[in-house]
């Protein structure tokens, strides 16, 4: 038997040391691993000097920690696994199959210390020993009475035992060895918990550190106290030798129990029942489930540590980016405002050199000479200057750096996690129960809890930033001014000299020369101005974003996080009160309005029965002119645009935007003009035609194009001012293009085959025809010139829409393109979002003014204000969508023409609904020809007018001058007509009913 056991347990503990024992020691191995790379990240950022870095490179440093950390923190975390049966698998395998080659039962002869009484016995076991004893004597009573008479005598031998090997194997070294093993688990993930949470002190510490420095900008400095809580880290050898020795006692103690159970079964100390088959499996189950549970509850432990644990180093990461945004900020800003500098430093050497020219002239004729001519190069040149320094000075886009300010802290917020979990239990050394566990949204208590406050200071800083640029851009354009009524001043002194008003204190020379002076000196305040931007952007937002960093970092602390919660939840309490309030008082307010509105309502309805029975009668006429409300409005478009701020002015401006931080949608143009040039590059016949209504962002999507493929063969940009239809016209215009002297298309065609490859956008095809009998030659040369100059020339071309349409049914020009890009109509979303993006960028908030009370719903009434304002600000962007469609420019224009006033930091905005359009469907045939002739070709003069037309020359004109007088017509270049960009899609859809277009 001894033999049997010494097998049994030298086999079992080679399984014990080989299977089960690697998988704990591993977790201690792989926990030491991320703990020494943990203490390596410390040491390492601990031992920096921070003294003389910068604050950005600082940042950049503790970024790159808190990254390192994270990795380390989340692979190990990640990598736990506590599942009892992968923990015992390994092991519970190879002991099965072990258990397979076990007999069942091995039966042996009792010891004899099964029938003795023990010192180490109970008085029961004694008691019941004597009677075995006894039973056993009684039933040897006869062997050894026979015993008395035979020579040879048989042995008394004790009775058998049947040991339930096999299972009992298996109950001791499977259930009953996992169940010792559980407070060996336990002290294993004590002790990494304990190990780690050591470390998540140390981060702590240095956290601490960090908030110092952010809060009170001292010189970050970390002290060797940082590391005062961190003990010496055991080695890995002598954590594993002490859990190894820990579960050799357990195992010797199961061997122990194993050897006596083996002598004991199947007898009265033991009985066999014990080791029955649903007995074992009921064991091993709850043994199994026990373990179980504790593997889940450590599980809670770990993940909650690692929740925690990242959320703090997420809170940081925050943190640092928000830091790193703002540093990019005042570097945009800075970099922009020095290009700036230097357009001011040409102006002031340009009124430097006017200074010089006065000051060097000795006689007064000289004086007076060089000031006329001075006077006359300022109204000319200096204006000129100062007209190009705006545009390059509007052109830096300082605000939109704010807006990307704002944009990349939202998109650093989007990165914050929507899930973490927190506990009441914060010790983490212990198993954590699931109902301790709570959930949390670190991005919703950041966005509903910090972010408003840094959002509303960025609002305002845009605003203000608005303001200065929109002021510093009226300075410089007052320069020319100032410089002109100082030199005129100077120059009528001439005049006045027989007055004797002239003096050696006030010579012309003098005041010529103090007025450029004060202009210089404005010029360096305006210096001054760019010098202190960032400084005013720092004073408004960085006590912001220190708050916001406060804030967020309250996350980091568990007992705030429930405070946070619980405000937030008070605080939408207090909201869904406080709209209930509202509602309530403006059932009120509303009673008197809605009464109102019936009364009108009613009347209006009789009234329109009135009118309606006039109407069939005769007796009542439908005026056909132009509504008062609608001739005011559109005479005072340009005036509603210059009364606006400049930044917001030039946002909405119909210019070709070359800025593509703005440019929207148009995504499959751009893909086709991509595919187009691939085509060409392969020497495959590209020529691309874009076709859409003017103002719909055709030359927009070209520059955007040309910008975003820098490796675009040399682009030339073909613009006629004049409408072409001769072929010599069109030769004067490649000449003075290209600057060369030809005289054919031939010639062209031989000068772009021999030359370099090209690109030539040549816009506004519309331009280069006349509706009469030979005037679709220049189209035909050109269509001659694209197509021969197909490999040398990547031909880009414009064209007006309803023009395309005519020009492709009357001389099939499609067939000339092999790319066809339509400028389709833009969805409700996308024009919102070209609108809203521009608007946003200016910082201004918005208003939208109330339409006539018959446009007003019962539901819109009874709404609060904010409710209205969002019902309003739909009902706007729908309004404007359907005007313009896939018109950038119309949109635009409508937009700039709705704003009623800009009072304080908003502007107000009217509605649409009041615009009335309907008198164009009185107008005459006659004027609808002369309106779709116009359309054709966009522009035409009016002798061109005349041409076209069936009447004579004076009805023509008047026609016409009825025409622009309603605001039907704009003039181009003081020469063209085109037909009124605010009443283009009305006047296209009219034309489209009428079935002139399609």
């Amino acid at each position: 038997m001894k033999e049997i056991i010494s097998l049994e347990q030298s086999i079992i503990a080679t399984l014990f040391n080989e299977k089960l024992l690697p998988v704990f020691f591993d977790k201690i191995r792989a926990h030491h691993k991320a703990i020494l790379e943990i203490d390596e990240l410390q040491k390492k950022i601990i031992a920096n000097n921070f003294k003389n870095d910068d604050k950005d490179l600082v940042f950049r440093k503790l970024d790159e920690y808190k990254s390192d950390l994270e990795k380390v923190v989340s692979s190990y975390f990640s990598s736990l696994n506590l599942e009892d049966e992968l923990l015992f698998d390994a092991y519970f395998t190879a002991l099965n199959t072990h258990l397979e080659t076990l007999d069942e039962t091995i039966k042996r002869t009792q010891d004899k210390e099964r029938f003795f009484k023990l010192e180490s016995d109970s008085k029961m076991l004694k008691f019941r020993k004597g009677v075995k004893k006894s039973l056993f004597n009684i039933s040897k009573l006869p062997l050894k009475t026979a015993n008395v008479f035979r020579k040879s005598k048989k042995e008394v031998v004790f009775w058998q035992q049947e040991i339930p090997f096999k299972n009992a194997t298996e109950y001791y070294f499977k259930s009953d060895l996992v169940n010792n093993l559980c407070e060996v688990i336990n002290e294993i993930n004590k002790e990494i918990s304990e190990i780690t949470k050591t470390y998540w002190s140390v981060d702590k510490k240095i956290d601490e550190k960090i908030e110092l420095y952010l809060e009170n900008n001292i010189v970050l400095d970390f002290s060797d106290e940082v590391l005062a809580e961190v003990t010496i880290l055991p080695s890995l050898e002598t954590r594993i030798e002490n859990h190894k020795k820990s579960f050799q006692e357990i195992f010797d103690v199961i061997v122990l129990n194993y050897t006596n159970a083996l002598y004991k079964a199947d007898t009265i100390e033991l009985s066999a029942n014990f080791f029955k088959e649903q007995n074992i499996t009921k064991y091993q189950k709850d043994v199994i489930e026990k373990s179980y549970k504790d593997a889940l509850l450590w599980q809670n432990t770990f993940s909650v540590f690692e929740s925690d644990w990242e959320l703090d180093i997420e809170i940081f990461t925050i943190i640092f980016h928000v830091m790193f945004k703002y540093n990019e900020l005042e570097k945009s800003i800075e970099k922009r405002a020095a290009l700036i500098e230097k357009e001011l430093t040409i102006l002031k050497n340009y009124l430097t050199n006017v200074k010089s020219s006065i000051a060097n002239s000795d006689t007064k004729t000289a004086v007076k000479a060089t000031i006329v001519n001075e006077l006359k190069s300022l109204g000319k040149n200096f204006n000129k200057l100062i007209e190009e320094t705006t545009t390059r000075i509007t052109n830096q886009e300082i605000p939109l750096q704010i807006n990307d300010f704002e944009e990349n802290i939202l998109n650093v917020l989007e990165t914050l996690s929507t899930k973490r979990a927190i506990s009441s239990d914060n010790d983490y050394t212990t198993k954590t129960v699931a109902s301790s566990i709570n959930y949390i949204s670190p991005y919703e208590l950041v966005s509903y809890q910090s972010w408003p406050s840094l959002a509303a200071k960025i609002k305002q800083a845009k605003l203000e930033l608005n303001l200065k640029v929109t002021t510093f851009i009226e300075d410089i354009n007052a320069l020319s001014q100032v410089s002109q009524f100082n030199l005129e001043s100077a120059l009528s002194l001439f005049d006045d000299e027989s007055q004797e008003n002239t003096s050696k204190e006030n010579t012309p020379k003098k005041v010529a020369l103090e007025g450029l002076e004060r202009s210089e000196e404005k010029i360096e305040e305006l210096k001054n101005t760019l010098v202190n931007l960032n400084t005013t952007n720092g004073e408004l937002l960085l006590p912001s974003i220190t708050k916001f960093h406060k804030s967020i970092l309250e996350l980091t602390d568990t007992e705030n996080i429930t405070e946070i919660r619980l405000a937030i939840a008070k605080a939408k309490s207090i909201e869904k009160s406080k709209l209930l309030k509202e509602k309530v008082i403006n059932n009120v307010k509303n009673f008197v309005p809605v009464a109102i509105l019936y009364g009108k309502t009613k009347y209006k309805r009789t009234a329109a029965s009135v009118k309606s029975i006039l109407l069939r009668n005769g007796l009542y006429k439908e005026p056909t002119d132009v509504t008062s409300d609608l001739s005011e409005f559109l005479k005072q478009a340009e005036k509603a645009l210059d009364e606006l701020p400049y930044v917001y002015q030039r946002l909405f401006r119909s210019e070709t935007l070359q800025n593509e931080a703005l440019f929207i949608g148009r995504t499959n143009a751009l893909n086709t003009l991509d595919n187009a040039y691939n085509a060409f590059q392969k020497s495959q016949y590209a020529a691309t035609v874009i076709i859409g209504e003017r103002g719909s962002g055709k030359t927009s999507l070209i520059h955007n194009f040309i910008n975003k493929n820098k490796k675009l063969s040399k682009t030339t940009f073909l613009s006629t001012k004049e409408n072409i239809s001769e072929l010599y016209e069109l030769m004067a215009f490649l000449n003075t293009s290209f600057e060369k002297e030809l005289a054919t298309i031939d010639e062209w065609i031989t000068y772009f085959n021999t030359g370099k490859k090209r690109t030539i956008v040549l816009e506004d095809i519309q331009y280069f025809y006349f509706r009469k009998v030979g005037g679709f030659n220049v189209l035909h040369e050109l269509s001659n010139l694209i197509s021969s100059t197909k490999n040398s020339v990547f031909w880009i071309v414009t064209s007006a829409k309803y023009a395309f349409q005519y020009l492709d049914k009357s001389i099939q020009i499609s067939e000339l393109f092999a790319f066809n890009i339509q400028m389709l109509e833009m969805d409700k979303e996308t024009m919102k979002e070209a609108l809203i993006k521009r608007h946003k960028i200016s910082g201004y908030n918005l208003h939208f003014e109330q339409p006539p009370v018959a446009y007003l719903s019962s539901k819109f009434l009874k709404s609060p204000e904010e409710v209205q304002q969002e019902i309003l600000k739909e009902e706007f962007f729908s309004d404007i969508n359907k005007i313009a469609q896939s018109n950038f420019r119309i949109a635009f224009m409508y937009w700039i023409r709705s704003t009623v006033k800009v009072s304080g930091s908003t502007i107000y905005m009217r509605s649409l609904k009041t615009i009335d359009t309907s008198f164009l469907n009185k107008l005459a045939p006659v004027k609808l020809l002369f309106l779709n002739s116009i359309l054709l070709q966009e522009r035409l003069s009016l002798q061109d007018i005349v041409e076209l037309s069936n009447l004579n020359e004076q009805q023509t004109k008047n026609i016409v001058h009825a025409l622009f007088e309603n605001g039907l017509l704009t003039m181009d270049n003081e020469k063209f007509y085109m037909i009124n960009i605010f009443l283009y899609r009305q006047i296209t859809t009219l034309l489209k009913s009428k079935n002139v277009i399609h």
